[in-house]
């Protein structure tokens, strides 16, 4: 509910900044410019999502990080997308994963930062603001550390591992399963401990839920069907509730 208040107050306060930028471009340019740069801040509502994310890409990459876009919705901006990462090594995982969330952060800074000089320094065209105040909102939220509807803000991941919380710690064990079932170990060789000598979170938690589909894939993988039918059992009813 929390997440869900700060949302809304920033969203409208940005609202108040596109339509500021719309006056602005209004007082200098002809008709056919302002609807131009109309048309391009409603398209800028949802392409900054979109670069948010290409940010988590981008900088992933240079670490070795897949980050792949989630779209949970073509239709509403607050609840757009989210991203899901898939490290190819489990090397200096943690300071990975940080560098690839701010990615987005950083991407949406740059739109910030042009929009700004853009209705600031005269030679520079006002209509280059147009993702201004879609880029800001971006930017605030996901700074926050906020658990929202659709996951988890790019400031709590960050926040969670600097202060290495439990959550972190199965994040992490997780995150370096996958790693190295995708360089070729079999899954059943994987050290139990990685599994479970962990702490208990909440079963909302996206690691949570992707722990107990690891673990079902480690039993059916070492052939004890009676606990891999259990871990299959729960890993569908986390999913169904909360995915």
């Amino acid at each position: 509910m929390k997440g869900r208040v700060v949302s809304w107050i920033l969203w409208i306060c940005c609202i108040a900044l596109m339509l500021y930028c719309l006056y602005a471009v209004y007082t200098e340019y002809d008709f056919w410019i302002w609807l131009g740069f109309t048309l391009a801040l409603l398209l800028s509502i949802y392409l900054s999502s979109l670069l948010h994310e290409f940010g988590h890409m981008l900088f992933g990459a240079l670490v070795k990080i897949s980050a792949v876009p989630k779209f949970t919705s073509w239709r509403k901006f607050l609840d757009a997308m989210s991203c899901t990462i898939k490290p190819k090594t489990d090397k200096n995982l943690k300071s990975r994963i940080v560098f690839t969330t701010l990615g987005g952060l950083f991407v949406n800074f740059i739109f910030i930062v042009l929009g700004i000089v853009a209705l600031t320094v005269p030679a520079v065209p006002t209509y280059l603001s147009a993702f201004l105040g879609s880029s800001l909102y971006l930017f605030i939220l996901n700074s926050l550390p906020l658990n929202l509807k659709d996951g988890k803000t790019d400031g709590l991941v960050i926040s969670e591992l600097a202060k290495n919380t439990d959550n972190a710690k199965v994040l992490l064990a997780v995150l370096t399963i996958q790693a190295q079932v995708l360089n070729g170990k079999p899954i059943e060789e994987v050290d139990e401990k990685l599994l479970f000598d962990l702490p208990q979170i909440q079963e909302d938690d996206q690691a949570f839920i992707s722990l107990t589909e690891l673990r079902y894939e480690y039993f059916k993988a070492k052939g004890e069907q009676d606990k891999a039918q259990l871990w299959k059992t729960r890993f569908e009813e986390l999913k169904e509730e909360y995915l």
